[in-house]
């Protein structure tokens, strides 16, 4: 099969399954919301169009073969995925570019040119992840907190949120976490080209983390912005930080645990960048580090970083447990804004329309014999309780039997069994 019906069929899956999940209804936010992140586009832009330019665009410029062989044929199967999104979908040429390009506009191009008016605008989302390679519990443990505003449509869906089980004791996938981080005024990348390096990474490269980097470092200009966690078939994991362009990669120090939290560069080069962008930020807006709240918002962000990261490497040197990760997590300690776990704050109340919630908060032991997961959400958006005061739920991997120990928890009323 040539690479062309390989993107009609992939395109006809992606169609099908949007069909059922709103995405026409998801565009038609998106374009409201970016029209009012981005003021100066003007009330008359039109951002669906521009974004078809884009992909248009995008699709024209194939990279160099001699510094990027594995994108060598791959237009062929991106034309071939817009052909088939569209091809008895139901589904339209500026829906099938939207799709593809709308993220890669926003913030590879507008947010280059334009400044991001998140004071008009909610939030950006800053959700956490923690990865331990090493436990007491006989296998890896990770957890995070998904957070986000609370936007009517998503409540019955929190409400009922359920992780995935860990049913497999099977190997972990090399991507272990991913949450949002940008620069305002960030710079362009020169290569737009839809390669998805996470796509075309050769096999082998996961055998080693350092083989990881480099091949992701190579096609840096073509992913991202925002942190992740990496790790390889071997659990030697690194933290990632990413703009547009620049990146940034931490290593960890204490029994290979790594943690991210959103919206923070803590290398210092890449603060130092991110840093200059908003002093520009602040010089057009009129405003100082006091009342920017593109400021106050970025230097938080950073304090939560640095206490995540300290609060991980403890628990990675006593020993990890699923509930020394939930922990981390549902960290409330600290005053606002280096507390982990998030109830509505806000760091200029008068100036923010939105707040983040920590909304979905879970622990698990993903490999070995004790595979199980603990986990909460948020249960009502009109009188929320915080996550962290809610009864975790506990849910047994396939195949493991309940422990005295679990069961102890149970009975306490630490935790709430459920199937």
């Amino acid at each position: 099969m040539n690479l062309r019906e390989t993107g009609r069929q992939r395109g006809r899956a992606i169609a099908e399954s949007l069909k059922n999940g709103g995405f026409a209804d998801q565009m038609t936010y998106d374009l409201t919301w970016n029209r009012r992140l981005f003021p100066t586009l003007g009330a008359d832009f039109d951002y669906a169009g521009a974004v078809m330019e884009w992909d248009r665009k995008r699709l024209a410029a194939v990279p160099d073969a001699t510094k990027f062989p594995e994108t060598r044929g791959l237009v062929d199967r991106h034309l071939g995925e817009r052909e088939g999104f569209c091809e008895g979908t139901g589904f339209t040429p500026a829906q099938a570019a939207w799709y593809f390009s709308s993220y890669h506009y926003l913030w590879k191009h507008v947010n280059a040119h334009h400044l991001a008016r998140y004071d008009l605008a909610d939030p950006p989302r800053q959700c956490t992840n923690v990865f331990f390679p090493q436990s007491r519990e006989g296998g890896v443990v990770i957890s995070d907190n998904r957070d986000d505003v609370m936007r009517p449509f998503l409540e019955p869906h929190i409400r009922d949120w359920k992780p995935g089980a860990a049913d497999k004791d099977s190997s972990v996938y090399w991507v272990q976490g991913g949450v949002s981080s940008s620069v305002l005024l960030d710079e362009e990348p020169k290569e737009i080209f839809p390669a998805n390096p996470h796509d075309l990474m050769p096999p082998e490269c996961l055998n080693d983390i350092k083989q990881i980097v480099a091949f992701m470092d190579r096609y840096k200009e073509f992913w991202g912005p925002g942190n992740q966690l990496w790790v390889d078939k071997q659990l030697r994991g690194v933290m990632v930080e990413k703009a547009n362009v620049r990146v940034a990669y931490r290593w960890p120090t204490e029994n290979g645990a790594i943690c991210i939290t959103a919206c923070s560069y803590i290398d210092p080069e890449l603060n130092a960048f991110k840093r200059s962008r908003l002093k520009e930020v602040m010089r057009l807006k009129g405003e100082n580090e006091k009342t920017c709240c593109d400021w106050v918002y970025a230097a938080g962000s950073d304090e939560r970083q640095h206490r995540l990261l300290a609060l991980t490497n403890a628990e990675a040197k006593r020993g990890a447990t699923i509930w020394g990760a939930l922990a981390v997590v549902a960290d409330t300690a600290v005053p606002f804004p280096a507390r982990v776990c998030l109830a509505g704050e806000k760091g200029i109340p008068e100036k923010e329309p939105q707040a983040n919630w920590s909304l979905t908060q879970h622990a698990s032991v993903i490999t070995g014999p004790n595979r199980r997961i603990l986990y909460r959400s948020i249960q009502s958006f009109s009188n929320p309780r915080p996550v962290y005061e809610l009864t975790p739920k506990l849910r047994l991997g396939k195949g493991v039997t309940m422990q005295p120990a679990w069961q102890a928890d149970v009975d306490a009323g630490r935790c709430e069994l459920v199937e």
